[in-house]
């Protein structure tokens, strides 16, 4: 049984993978097969949907509701993401994959299948869950299948469905809205999920670790999923609906708004209660918070989620009605931005560390985003779509695809070993929730402009109407189209400066995380894993204070002209996680 092969970790503390040695040839290539096609369908649907929202909310004639298409997927999708690869150790990485498969095409069909914007809101919020658990546990199972050599190529694989998903996400769904209907934008999932169904089913193992499912369900943190789960959801509502269908001093949005924040702490209380009191594994380790870098790490990361997500949502949205494009037009208008961005995450993967320190990238990237979301946001508001824009967005989505690589870099360099698949998704959520909470914001600030500009001119049916369905626009005389697309323009020109003051403060939030690295002495580290490198097989046999030495001369030549008494004086909670983990060894 491959079960019975798996490689156990020899320390306690520092859990290895769990490597599979008698899986190879086609069957690792059906396995990754499946990996690849459920993350990639995962990863689509948070893009597909980009060029569409329009057309589908306008059917549904709730135009106001588009927003929660995305942001009910994002945020089932961020707040799943821990819990369900926790679960992964109680029921097994094989069957929570598929059956978050299954969910995710159940859900899906029903998305296609939806006869009301209510309904389909639900569903896509299903939906999330499922595509949560094909983006944690497909990462879950490559640490536990895959060996420390191969592990980089295997990844990359596995990482390239983000550039294609980015790419054809908002072509298709644009294609399908145009040329078809709006439902085969989830019903083309069906096809692809069970691809990988079958895939992962007959070829993937079991991967158990030997401990028993009541021994890996008393350790799991349920309360402080449920905290997590529960918090975002009224702060979002608040943030989406405020201006819309309540005013924002009404009891609804201020108390929806208050328990957000007040279950927020909550959360926050109860996983220190529980990292210092009990032996359960908290959902988010709170000791992050208390190690300045990898706050400011996770702030950045919150952050950089704001443009990230934001921006390819309102930009098909500003091409169809600033610009009246079709959502096929508005898709193929949105390349610069979507090819850009792997073109910036290939640049920094290939120069990162060896020629320019992680640090110096994020702070370029930042620059880079402030420079393209400013400029985006003074795009003129009239019908006509300046060459300029794609200059712009070329911009733009090279500092997107610039910024990720060096939050996943520098992690390893931040925490120990032990904590990087905790801190992984501590970071992937981050970027999720600040996403979603950027979108939130954009949609009530998209309403509120509508609100109080078009009552100069329209009559308060025809805003009702507007906000509806974009096709009331085509019935409305052509001066006052021409008006309602300029006041549309101010809208999205409005939101994109939101963006830049979230980038902007990004960037200042890089040049912090660069001095505080600087001062800690471990700036432009590089990170190393134990399991595959030989160099620190033979450092971990000697004494600490040689250890940290040759440690720190094998990494980077800025950290090793540090003395070896000012390295002594820095506490292990300060050292890159790699320098602990010697020092641990050790002694």
């Amino acid at each position: 049984m491959a079960e019975d092969m798996v490689a156990k970790a020899e320390d306690g503390t520092t859990a290895a993978p769990t490597v599979v040695s008698s899986i190879s040839g086609a069957r690792l290539h059906f396995i990754i097969g499946g990996l690849w096609l459920s993350l990639f369908i995962s990863a689509m649907d948070t893009t597909i949907i980009t060029t569409a929202l329009i057309k589908i909310s306008s059917r549904f004639n709730a135009l106001d509701q588009a927003a929660w298409l995305v942001t009910t997927y994002l945020l089932t999708y961020n707040s799943f993401l821990m819990i369900l690869a926790k679960f992964s150790d109680v029921f097994g990485v094989k069957a929570l994959l598929i059956i978050s498969n299954i969910v995710f095409l159940v859900f899906s069909m029903a998305c296609g299948g939806a006869q009301s914007m209510t309904q389909l809101i639900v569903f896509r919020a299903f939906q999330g869950i499922g595509g949560s658990g094909l983006y944690s546990l497909t990462f879950v199972t490559l640490m536990k299948l895959i060996s420390p050599e191969k592990m980089g190529f295997y990844s990359g694989v596995i990482s390239s469905v983000f550039a294609i998903a980015n790419l054809l996400g908002p072509l298709l769904g644009g294609v399908i809205s145009d040329r078809t209907s709006w439902r085969w934008i989830f019903w083309i999932n069906g096809p692809i999920v069970v691809t990988a169904i079958v895939l992962l089913f007959f070829s993937m193992p079991g991967l158990a670790d030997g401990k028993s499912s009541r021994e890996r369900l008393r350790g799991i943190d349920i309360v402080g999923g449920i905290l997590s789960v529960s918090w975002p959801v009224p702060l979002l509502f608040g943030l989406q609906e405020g201006g819309v269908r309540f005013d924002w001093k009404s009891g609804v949005i201020i108390g929806t708004l208050v328990t957000g924040l007040v279950v927020l702490l909550l959360f926050g209380l109860y996983e220190t209660w529980i990292t210092h009191k009990t032996k359960l594994d908290p959902i988010f380790p709170i000791q992050f918070l208390k190690n300045p870098r990898m706050a400011l790490l996770l702030l950045s990361m919150g952050l950089l989620g704001v443009p990230f997500y934001a921006s390819f949502i309102q930009l098909p949205q500003r091409f169809q009605g600033v610009n009246h494009t079709s959502a096929e037009r508005a898709g193929i208008l949105l390349l610069p931005v979507t090819l850009m961005t792997p073109v910036g995450a290939l640049f920094t993967g290939a120069v990162m560390g060896k020629k320019i320190a992680a640090e110096y990238l994020l702070i370029i990237s930042t620059a880079f985003i402030c420079l393209g979301i400013g400029l985006l946001s003074s795009l003129s508001v009239d019908s006509n779509f300046p060459d300029a824009t794609y200059g712009y967005m070329i911009i733009t989505g090279l500092g997107l695809g610039l910024a990720s690589p060096p939050y996943y870099f520098l992690l390893p360099v931040t925490i120990a070993e032990r904590d990087v698949p905790v801190g992984t998704g501590a970071l992937n959520m981050l970027r999720t929730l600040g996403g979603a909470i950027g979108v939130a914001i954009c949609s009530a600030l998209h309403h509120l402009m509508l609100r109080d500009k078009l009552s100069a001119f329209l009559t308060s049916e025809q805003i009702a109407a507007v906000e509806d369905s974009i096709s009331t626009i085509s019935k409305l005389p052509a001066d006052v189209r021409s008006e309602l697309g300029r006041v549309f323009g101010r809208s999205y020109n409005r939101q994109f400066q939101v963006m830049l003051a979230f980038a902007l403060l990004n960037f200042l939030v890089s040049i912090a995380l660069a001095i505080a690295r600087k001062r800690a002495g471990v700036f432009g580290a590089m990170p190393v894993r134990r399991e595959a490198n030989e160099f620190m097989k033979k450092v971990e046999a000697k004494s600490p204070n040689t250890a940290e030495e040759e440690f720190r001369i094998g990494n980077t030549a800025s950290v090793a002209g540090r003395k070896t008494a000012s390295a002594r004086d820095l506490s292990t909670e300060d050292k890159v996680a790699g320098e602990r983990d010697v020092l641990e060894q050790a002694s």
